[in-house]
């Protein structure tokens, strides 16, 4: 029995030394890094990225994209790779925050963990220009006195624009009237040219048509005011209990090591702060601002929760 048990110790210790012997030869082989979305936006900053963790992880970092259904085929596709530290996830949170509760899907929640936050989306709701309100306060006041009447536009019905619009809605107790469009493009269109009362999108998208003064710029979504919007409100200052922040970063599958995890996330706040990317945030409207594992994960887990219920309330038949 003495023997059996040394032998299964000697056994255990080896497999911790093996473990740790991996972590500290972490990477030695390239990396990939899935975009769930077609070219252009979000894959162009995971391009961006991916180039100084090449540098700061002495290993290639290959972006390859695997867009359809959202973004939940390239989700699916880490979810289900091997935890080894050399597959993961470069995406919006909705990834694994929304779409797991708007239908089955061969991934859930629990099958990702949060490597790193890199970006926090400053979302931005606008009015068409000769709208009847100019600010968030009037929009509230003018959408209760004409019920169903306030009209907005979203990139498509069940995406991220319109389940956004519906929490402005209801945090506001206004109700609103609906119109999807293909894409965050010809809905901010259809503002511009007045066919539309507001559309929501990132502030990449509807600011060049502010700066322009073809819409108004109402408010911004996130949990304070964005570095690149100093003057545009947020919810909760036009009076709307609301922080809807969209977060962008990296995925791991479940149970990979988190010696792994913390050294790739240690690369990307390398990266992520250093000054070229700080440039390039500028520069293309996006807000970076790094998060390690813990702190991405809780965010996650608070945002999961808040969409669970949400997403149980709006009919997505309308």
């Amino acid at each position: 029995m003495f023997k059996v048990f040394k032998a299964l110790t000697a056994a255990i210790a080896l497999t911790a030394v093996a473990g740790a012997a991996s972590a500290q030869d972490y990477p030695n082989r390239s990396i990939s890094v899935i975009v769930p979305y077609s070219p252009g936006g979000t894959d162009t900053l995971a391009r961006t990225i991916a180039q100084g963790l090449s540098n700061e992880l002495g290993q290639t970092v290959v972006v390859e994209n695997k867009p359809g259904a959202g973004g939940t085929v390239g989700g699916s596709f880490v979810a289900n790779a091997e935890p080894d530290g050399y597959t993961f996830l470069f995406a919006v949170s909705s990834v694994q925050t929304v779409a797991p509760h708007q239908r089955d899907l061969p991934y859930g929640f629990d099958a990702l963990r949060g490597v790193a936050r890199v970006s926090v989306g400053p979302n931005v709701m606008a009015a068409r220009k000769d709208a009847p309100f100019t600010t968030m306060e009037e929009m509230v006041v003018y959408a209760k006195e004409n019920p169903g009447e306030v009209s907005y536009g979203s990139a498509g019905t069940g995406g991220a624009t319109h389940i956004a619009s519906e929490a402005v809605a209801r945090a506001a107790d206004v109700e609103l009237f609906h119109i999807p469009f293909q894409g965050v493009t010809p809905a901010v269109a259809a503002a511009v040219a007045g066919e539309v009362d507001l559309v929501l999108g990132f502030a990449s998208a509807i600011l060049p048509q502010a700066e322009a003064g073809k819409v108004t710029v109402l408010a911004q979504l996130g949990e304070g005011r964005a570095k690149l919007l100093p003057d545009v409100p947020t919810l909760k200052e036009s009076g709307i209990d609301l922080e809807l922040p969209v977060n962008i970063g990296f995925w791991a599958p479940a149970g990979t090591p988190d010696e792994v995890v913390n050294a790739f996330a240690a690369a990307v706040e390398k990266v992520i702060t250093s000054d070229e990317l700080q440039e390039y945030g500028k520069k293309t409207l996006s807000e970076l601002q790094f998060a390690g594992p813990a702190d991405f994960d809780a965010m996650l887990a608070k945002e999961d929760a808040f969409y669970e219920e949400l997403l149980s309330t709006i009919d997505f038949s309308k």
